[in-house]
């Protein structure tokens, strides 16, 4: 008689959450979205609890893979707040590009069939998460500089400009007020189209711009204060000829070079449907 396999179900859930939790982390590292820990943890607890189903329903090859990546889609939705499916589509392959590299960490490490303690298993795990986020995070910031680099135009009273911008998901400025989103614009790309009070920063001119004060924090500087204005139309241009309206932006003004190479003049946060 052949030898029974005996698994163990919670100690299976508690292998699938850790490393869920792991590669949803990586995900939102790589992307720069924000993590809510107790939320990034229940889509976790999801993606690790209905795999488990498996262990007492037979399904074929073809329906355990849309089972798969239907609830890769649905642990990346209820981990982030997505916007779009173009942004989901991104984080669901981030996710299982992310799975599939540390499984080939894990099994170059520890191949099959080789024996592997408790503590080296979790060690192993870990491992293969912090090689995984180093990885992605190099690919993606190779592919940044290029694939989301984008021309905008911004339409103002005094004519229109043209300026290289890079798409910057980690900006997630928006205006107190309005809670509209806002493109970091260095000063020196528009001002030939603002009134003369705005070149001394002044916000009581009324030019139809709705000149306010937007708050921000960066490394250094916990009560920064950028100029803003509302334009009358923003668009980005993107490499393959897509044009994306950036309707309700806020420019916010800052007089320091956002690139010291000149590549880009302006920082457009994914707010909209990239």
């Amino acid at each position: 008689m052949g030898e029974r396999l005996i698994i163990y179900w919670d100690v299976l859930w508690l292998i699938n959450f850790v490393m869920d939790v792991i590669l949803l982390a990586v995900c939102g590292t790589v992307l720069r979205l924000p993590i809510h820990p107790f939320r990034l943890a229940g889509a976790a607890a999801i993606g690790a609890a209905l795999p488990l189903g498996f262990l007492w329903i037979s399904a074929g090859p073809f329906m355990a893979w849309v089972v798969k990546t239907a609830l890769g889609w649905l642990m990346v939705r209820a981990a982030f707040p997505l916007k779009g499916w173009r942004q989901t589509f991104q984080a669901w392959l981030i996710f299982y590009l992310g799975a599939w590299l540390a499984g080939g960490i894990i099994y170059s490490l520890a191949p099959p069939g080789e024996p592997t303690g408790v503590a080296p298993f979790w060690i192993l795990l870990l491992l293969a998460g912090a090689m995984t986020a180093f990885i992605l995070s190099l690919w993606r910031q190779a592919r940044q500089q290029s694939a989301w680099q984008v021309e905008l135009t911004v339409s103002l009273p005094g004519g229109v400009v043209r300026i290289p911008a890079l798409v910057d998901s980690g900006n997630r400025l928006v205006d107190p007020l309005s809670r509209s989103p806002v493109i970091v614009v260095e000063e020196e790309s528009v001002i030939p189209l603002l009134p003369e009070g705005w070149r001394e920063g002044a916000a009581g001119t009324d030019s139809g711009l709705s000149p306010r004060y937007i708050p921000f924090v960066s490394v250094g500087k916990n009560d920064g204060m950028l100029l803003g204005i509302r334009p009358l139309a923003v668009e980005a241009r993107r490499d393959d000829g897509r044009i994306i309206a950036c309707s309700g932006a806020i420019i916010g003004l800052t007089r320091q070079r956002l690139d010291p190479a000149g590549r880009y003049r302006a920082l457009v946060p994914a707010a909209w449907d990239w």
